[in-house]
């Protein structure tokens, strides 16, 4: 029996260790349900009813069958769940503590903006390229974090227009970029890619607050999609996932059960292969999608051409491009035009995104320019996308976006380059964009290149 008792005080000690106030600070300090008085509570009353359970059994001479089962078996269960609370937490310490230091900076192993090392395939119709990710998370070719003596370093932020989507990374706007400036004598000009698809200002900002600091351009250049980032800044505030009452049971033990177990679903989803099959997930994703179209939105599915069904249906395009033909057809109405609500929100959000870069930039004695570059709706190029394009000559011709852009670089005192005018001009309108997807293609991304090189020759922000 007293090896019986003994056994019990040392479930009970090592549940009070895994159960305590000082437990619930590591376990949830950066989580909200921290915020919990409830769960703050339990954390409370489990050691005080352990501590009340030890006196109890050390008072006792012989303890029933009954209660002794009872202690163990919730003894036993609670330190179970307390030991997976435990390593949950670990997992997320040194998953967030991996960090190597180059050249006297700490860069995330996640990387800067992508996961380091990785690789994606992009095949569709229109094109097949291979996305390689470099050692700190850019999609550019391996860079010294320490800048060469006499290289004069630019950094380009941006969306998929920089990325380089749907070309190989050599015939991305950047790396044509600094094909251009070599070419013209400036030998010693380093251009980087920090674009990524899907991000706007705000996401660019962040990205800059990381790779600026790190790797200490001369010059950052931010390409700004007409229309596209405008809008973005409006949606993805709508579509921002509003924070739950954490006094509501249902969404406490939500959070308590991610908080808690969270990293282990993490582990299981890590993807073991460094190769990903673009066209495979977007078949799977378009094909939910389709499938749960009801009512208005599968009739405006309908009215899509019979080609621009078929290429969502086989994963063929993009399933961002799906939601906004579907969800929001009269966006470039609405942010064409100044005046509309929505479009003053997103102005006023992207003046200060640009506040904050600038600042990033000037403490990082880094010059910054605005750079719009252009999508067919302004341009008159010929892509096959949703039944509004019929409104393209007249978008054309009453050009708001470019007017709104340039004040946001002129309220922010920041240089501006457009190159509207010049696709405008260019002769052949079916061979400079993907006819669907809508993406500039190689000689698209040379254009943006080369005039955006010959802008910064001519304006002498360059050294050779």
């Amino acid at each position: 029996m007293k090896n019986s008792k003994n056994i019990l005080l040392f479930f009970i000690s090592v549940l009070i260790l895994l159960w305590n106030p000082l437990t619930f600070r590591l376990y949830y300090s950066n989580h909200e349900v921290y915020g919990s008085k409830i769960l703050s509570l339990i954390f409370w009353l489990i050691p005080i009813i352990g501590m009340l359970a030890i006196w109890y059994v050390r008072r006792q001479k012989s303890l029933s069958q009954k209660a002794e089962s009872l202690i163990f078996n919730a003894s036993y269960v609670t330190i179970i769940l307390g030991f997976l609370i435990l390593i949950n937490c670990l997992i997320g310490i040194f998953s967030r503590s991996e960090t190597e230091s180059i050249a006297n900076h700490d860069v995330k192993r996640d990387g800067l903006i992508f996961k380091p090392n990785s690789v994606a395939v992009y095949k569709t119709v229109e094109f097949d390229y291979t996305a390689t990710i470099n050692s700190i998370g850019l999609r550019n070719k391996e860079v010294e974090i320490q800048k060469p003596v006499d290289t004069y370093r630019i950094l380009c932020f941006g969306d998929s227009w920089t990325f380089g989507w749907g070309v190989d990374l050599e015939f991305s706007w950047p790396m044509q970029l600094e094909n251009y400036l070599k070419e013209n004598g400036y030998t010693h000009v380093e251009v980087i890619n920090c674009g990524q698809g899907g991000q706007f200002t705000t996401t660019y900002k962040q990205f800059m607050a990381d790779a600026v600091p790190l790797l200490k351009p001369d010059l950052v250049l931010v390409g700004v999609l007409q229309l596209d980032d405008l809008a973005q800044l409006f949606e993805n505030k709508l579509l921002e996932e509003p924070k739950g009452d954490i006094a509501n049971p249902k969404y406490l033990l939500k959070s308590f059960l991610s908080a808690s177990f969270g990293n282990y679903l993490g582990m299981v989803n890590r993807q073991d292969e460094d190769v990903v099959d673009v066209k495979a997930a977007w078949e799977q994703s378009n094909e939910k999608m389709i499938r749960d179209f009801r009512g208005l939105r599968k009739l405006r599915f309908t009215t899509l051409t019979d080609t621009v069904q078929t290429l969502f249906k086989t994963g063929n395009l993009n399933p961002g491009l799906l939601n906004n033909y579907i969800d929001f057809p009269d966006r470039v109405t609405i942010f064409n035009t100044p005046d509309n609500s929505a479009t003053q929100y997103a102005i006023q959000k992207m003046n200060e995104d640009f506040a904050d870069m600038k600042r990033i930039s000037e403490a990082n004695n880094a010059g910054l320019i605005f750079i719009n570059l252009p999508m067919n709706y302004f341009t008159g190029h010929k892509v096959e996308r949703m039944p509004s394009d019929v409104l393209n000559d007249y978008f054309m011709e009453n050009n708001r976006i470019d007017t709104i852009y340039s004040a946001i670089a002129d309220h922010n005192q920041i240089p501006y380059f457009q190159l509207t005018r010049h696709f405008k001009d260019l002769p052949e309108k079916d061979k400079y964009f993907f006819k669907y997807d809508g993406h500039p293609n190689e000689r698209g991304y040379h254009e943006i290149a080369a005039q955006t090189g010959r802008y910064l020759i001519e304006n002498h922000y360059l050294r050779k």
